[in-house]
């Protein structure tokens, strides 16, 4: 082969890895953003606090709901959700025997601002709780949109 013909397989595969590497790197990028888990991950729906009162405040479709407050006794007692259920986040492995029967029904799971619930409902889907909502925004939120506390 002669040196033009060298210097064009080169050239050809130099372009062929940019654009595979290039393909790649666009599939990560795009991938999880076309994938429909409407605010799903992991089993976990994220919710907003008027989502959480529609369905606190709906029988009909949610006689069994849950609700479950993951901060501290004195944060409950400054101000909580009407028959929600109080463990707070570092108890909740330990205490998951009194959730038992509750593994396939709606729970609400919900904290100060959102991040203890999120750790907590990644807790109840892996040990196979099945509908878990994450209130986002916690019940700061919640008291930010006016909604009733007890």
């Amino acid at each position: 082969m002669d040196q033009h013909s060298e210097l064009n397989k080169k050239k050809i595969l130099i372009y062929g890895s940019v654009a595979v590497i290039a393909s790649i790197i666009l599939m990560i990028i795009f991938i999880p953003q076309l994938s429909p888990n409407n605010g799903q991950t992991d089993g976990i729906e994220d919710i907003n606090v008027s989502e959480a009162y529609e369905m606190i405040n709906d029988d009909k479709n949610y006689p069994n709901l849950i609700v479950l407050d993951v901060r501290t006794q004195s944060e409950y007692d400054s101000g909580h959700l009407n028959n929600s259920i109080l463990i707070p986040l570092d108890e909740l492995e330990n205490r998951l025997d009194e959730l038992e029967e509750y593994k396939d029904t709606e729970i609400i799971v919900h904290c100060r601002s959102g991040s203890r619930s999120q750790s907590a409902s990644e807790v109840l889907v892996a040990n196979e709780f099945s509908k878990i909502y994450n209130m986002v925004g916690g019940i700061s939120a919640w008291n930010s949109a006016g909604y009733p506390t007890v």
